[in-house]
């Protein structure tokens, strides 16, 4: 499986593309370890950094997930993404009331509610920038340790 030479895209993106595609296609399945870089390397002729980079995106789009000292794994897709569904269940349409007027006005139950769906969207949002935060962090300490190596 090795990499074209003189293709326009960027090696890491067909490197992840690659294993993507893997994934996708089940031959590497939910818990599966993905080769070493270093088996990565040999396998799609690629430097070791550009496998750091393929295996970066692919952690970045929840596919894959690493374990300092142990390697990387495919990531459960149920549990890749944390979404929150914002559809308003029937229960909470029904606890809305009127007012005096005939205007729909919010119990404070469904007040409540409305708070706590917000905060909840607010911290998906923080979720993901964690993930990426931690991702770019396992970038910069391999690189440090690559140097360290040296």
């Amino acid at each position: 499986m090795s990499m074209p030479t003189d293709h326009p895209i960027p090696p890491y993106l067909l490197a992840a593309g690659k294993l993507r595609k893997q994934i996708e296609e089940g031959k590497l399945k939910p818990g599966d370890k993905l080769p070493s870089s270093r088996d990565l390397v040999t396998e799609l002729g690629i430097a070791n950094a550009t496998v750091h980079s393929a295996l970066r995106v692919l952690r970045e789009e929840g596919l894959v997930y690493s374990v300092p000292n142990r390697g990387t794994y495919v990531s459960d897709p149920k549990a890749a993404e944390f979404k929150i569904d914002s559809t308003a269940p029937a229960w909470y349409s029904a606890a809305k009331g009127k007012t005096a007027s005939g205007d729909e006005a919010a119990s404070p139950v469904t007040e409540a509610l409305a708070q706590i769906l917000e905060q909840m969207r607010e911290m998906a949002g923080e979720v993901k920038a964690l993930k990426q935060h931690v991702a770019t962090l396992e970038d910069k300490v391999h690189q440090l340790e690559q140097k360290d190596a040296r």
